[in-house]
């Protein structure tokens, strides 16, 4: 064999051989960073996950929030116009006997009127707002 070549091939081996630390370490070490990448981003894809959850769960309050603020606010509405109309028929009734109530006397479809107002007003009172309207008529 001829001595240069064995001397370059030794050297090649020996060289080689110095290599694979290196190598080994690179090849361990890009493992590495690639499983704490992948890990990363399978902690984000949850993070993600868990946020859009949250979302839908928001939008869904909002919008049950935003449905029961119009009812209220519907009911509202209906409370101020029952009042309005009662108001108003125990103004017209009061002023059919407005000369007699100056004497302290009140006939009889006044004083239903009245009592009517009374009891109604009771009703709403007791009821709270969220609960029907008791009617002029009495009936709900």
């Amino acid at each position: 064999m001829n001595p240069v070549l064995m001397g370059f091939g030794l050297a090649v081996m020996i060289g080689s051989a110095a290599m694979v630390p290196f190598a080994k370490s690179s090849g361990v070490k890009l493992g590495y960073e690639r499983g704490l990448a992948a890990g990363r981003a399978e902690c984000q894809q949850d993070t993600i996950d868990e946020l859009t959850v949250l979302i839908t769960s928001s939008q869904y309050l909002v919008t049950t929030a935003h449905t029961a603020s119009q009812q209220l606010a519907k009911t509202i509405s209906d409370r101020q116009q029952a009042d309005a109309t009662s108001t108003r028929e125990l103004r017209h009734a009061l002023a059919l006997t407005a000369a007699e109530r100056a004497q302290c006397r009140f006939d009889a479809v006044s004083l239903r009127h009245v009592e009517s107002a009374r009891d109604r007003a009771a009703a709403a009172a007791a009821g709270g707002i969220g609960s029907a309207m008791p009617t002029a008529s009495g009936h709900e």
